[in-house]
């Protein structure tokens, strides 16, 4: 190669760092964490957690969610080293939230603990239920509702109340998130029912797939946007495994070069309020 020109330009891309591609599908393990299983000793609780991130890296799982009292009670910050190296590289795991009390203060916080992109990041529940506000040690509501870059999209994780808040739904429509993973709890007929109709609206709302992972015997479930090329009824999972249609999910917001075809996901006001 005698031009050098060409030479440096063939030096820069072979330097250059590669785009990930983006994947067709995306696999989320809902984690089953039946609540009458008590661990006998704070061991055996944390050789349980990290037997089930183990067993969704091997399986090959791109994210795994926790549902909500998984802790049950035990310090979630005493395993989180072991998990992250259980998970591998590359790997979305979502610690379901679990009570937290700072010392030295008279109430607690829903915390959860989400690592992405190689680091584990905290984030408090946004909306504690009205049971929790009025605890013996009330949970203290949250105010980061912070969002993981993943896989070439946007990732939320909410609890089930906040699910159900539309305001919640805006917010994360304005930023064009693609999957909601929801670290649920063991509720009640009415509560299920609840979060079933938040998380079909969701995904109809943000044109994302919004997977609720509630412990056993709940079932999760996935929700997909209603629209074309996507079923009505998504395929079952494969235990616990729900398969995501991946780049579907993130062309609903892409509009084709050189069309102006409209995509009813991308931000746009037209209307005015009035009352």
């Amino acid at each position: 190669m005698k031009n050098p020109i060409f030479a440096a330009l063939f030096v820069l891309l072979l330097s250059a760092p590669a785009r990930a591609a983006i994947p067709e599908t995306l696999t989320v393990r809902a984690v089953s964490w039946e609540p009458s299983l008590k661990s006998a000793t704070d061991k055996d609780w944390s050789a349980r957690v990290l037997a089930e991130v183990s067993a969704a890296a091997k399986a090959g799982a791109d994210a795994v969610v926790f549902p909500e009292g998984f802790s049950d009670g035990r310090d979630v910050p005493g395993v989180l080293d072991a998990a992250k190296a259980a998970a591998g590289e590359d790997r979305l795991v979502v610690l379901g939230y679990a009570p937290h009390r700072n010392p030295g203060e008279d109430f607690a916080y829903g915390r959860a603990y989400i690592l992405s992109a190689g680091a584990w990041q905290i984030m408090d529940k946004l909306d504690p239920t009205p049971a929790e506000r009025a605890a013996k040690v009330p949970l203290k509501p949250g105010v980061r509702l912070p969002l993981f870059r993943f896989r070439g999209g946007t990732v939320s994780v909410l609890s089930a109340s906040s699910l159900a808040k539309p305001e919640i739904a805006a917010s994360l429509k304005k930023r064009g998130v693609q999957l909601v993973l929801v670290a649920a709890p063991a509720e009640d007929e009415e509560g299920a029912a609840r979060l079933s109709r938040s998380a079909a609206a969701r995904a109809v709302e943000l044109g994302a797939a919004v997977v609720t992972a509630p412990p056993s015997p709940a079932a999760p479930a996935l929700h997909l946007p209603a629209q074309k090329g996507f079923g009505l009824k998504p395929p079952p999972p494969s235990g616990r495994d729900f398969r995501l249609p991946w780049k579907k999910l993130l062309d609903l917001r892409v509009v084709p070069e050189g069309s102006d075809e409209p995509r009813p996901f991308l931000e746009s006001t037209h209307y005015q309020v009035e009352i």
